[in-house]
């Protein structure tokens, strides 16, 4: 019996290998020419529904910006409504107002309807979700809950009441064990696979300029407690000297550095230093602090103690991580956003924290890191 079925599974595993492996190619494929059309869409800006936006104050605002920024929502605003008739004939973020709410509900012109009315009255929002979900086909409500984190959240029915779990990732073990795996993992491999070219990059800083190929800078980890970070040297030895004299004698660009703490054209940076930074390549000695447990791979931007007042009450959710050698904020923008968008961004990361997030962020940063967007 066991030699029949030995023989019987000899005779049929090729093709069974075969069709799994046909299936895995199919679905590779599929997937590759999906997400090319896509690209090829939103690209020719063919891509995405129209939609209209219910209400103009500041959320709405917020939330137009963010779906044109990022075509692959799939969402197009093409109208605005709302009943302050100041606001008739005017636009929000590009966004025509075209007339009242009532007017929206009465004459679609979409399918789709986001309503961001945050701060109305609950039976006015209810009132006004009941109507748009009986003219639209569907209806998005962006809930007077802003800032909580939105890719934790989990609905429930309590009764006939809607409540909705929201969930801290990283308290998890498991979460927690599997990122350190993947730290260790790729720092490691990383490390061997890119130390020749470390090496040469010492070797040019060195030629290029006097001092040490890497540097140690104070920064503030996990928990709140303080590490070397470690980096290649990318600015003269009289850097802090330099800087002081420019800013002393330049307003304007005292003010850039006070309201991003970069400058895009910095006296400070070395020849190679240019290079180092506008390829990110002055970051891979952090793949050490990766390996001794002060760095991840992928975490909020390492800061220093002087901005730990500038964060406010987001530090106490910024020091539940490490930081990371990428994160949000390099992988949307770089050194184009304002500090004031950073600090956001390192809190959107940390309540939002998934694996797919970091895997995102990596991805991403190869991409921004490769046509050189945003680094100085």
């Amino acid at each position: 019996m066991q030699l029949a079925a030995g023989l019987a599974l000899q005779r049929f595993s090729p093709n069974v290998t075969g069709a799994l492996l046909s299936w895995a190619l199919l679905l590779l494929f599929s997937l590759f020419v999906r997400y090319g059309f896509r690209s090829l869409l939103i690209s020719a800006g063919r891509y995405g529904r129209p939609i209209s936006v219910i209400g103009a104050g500041q959320t709405a605002a917020m939330a137009i910006q963010h779906l044109r920024a990022h075509p692959a929502y799939g969402l197009n605003p093409v109208a605005a409504y709302d009943d302050n008739q100041e606001l008739h004939g005017t636009t929000l973020n590009g966004v025509p107002i075209l007339g009242t709410i009532e007017q929206a509900i009465i004459d679609p012109r979409t399918e789709q309807a986001l309503v961001s009315i945050p701060g109305a009255r609950a039976e006015t929002q209810q009132r006004i979700v009941n109507a748009t979900y009986a003219a639209f086909r569907h209806t998005w409500v962006i809930p007077d809950l802003f800032g909580i984190p939105n890719q934790a959240l989990q609905p429930h029915n309590i009764g006939s009441v809607a409540s909705l779990e929201v969930r801290n990732n990283l308290r998890s073990v498991q979460a927690r064990t599997l990122k350190r795996t993947i730290d260790l993992l790729g720092s490691g491999l990383g490390g061997l696979l890119l130390l020749p070219i470390l090496l040469l990059i010492a070797l040019a800083i060195k030629l290029d300029s006097p001092g040490p190929a890497v540097y140690r800078a104070r920064r503030l980890g996990r928990n709140g407690e303080p590490f070397d970070c470690f980096k290649f040297r990318s600015m003269h030895r009289d850097a802090e000297t330099k800087l002081k004299s420019v800013l002393d004698s330049d307003p304007t660009l005292k003010a850039e550095f006070e309201a991003t703490h970069k400058l895009k054209n910095d006296p400070r940076v070395t020849r190679v230093g240019a290079f180092l930074r506008k390829t990110s390549l002055d970051e891979l000695p952090q793949l050490a602090n990766v390996l001794l447990g002060t760095m991840s791979l992928v975490g909020p931007r390492p800061i220093v103690q002087s901005e730990v007042a500038k964060y406010g009450e987001i530090y106490a959710v910024y020091k539940q991580v490490r930081p990371g050698m990428t994160g949000y904020w390099q992988a949307n923008g770089r050194s184009d956003t304002s500090y004031d968008e950073r600090v956001g961004m390192d809190n959107f990361y940390v309540t939002n924290w998934t694996p797919w997030l970091d895997m995102a962020i990596l991805i991403q940063t190869l991409k921004v890191v490769a046509m050189g967007r945003g680094a100085y």
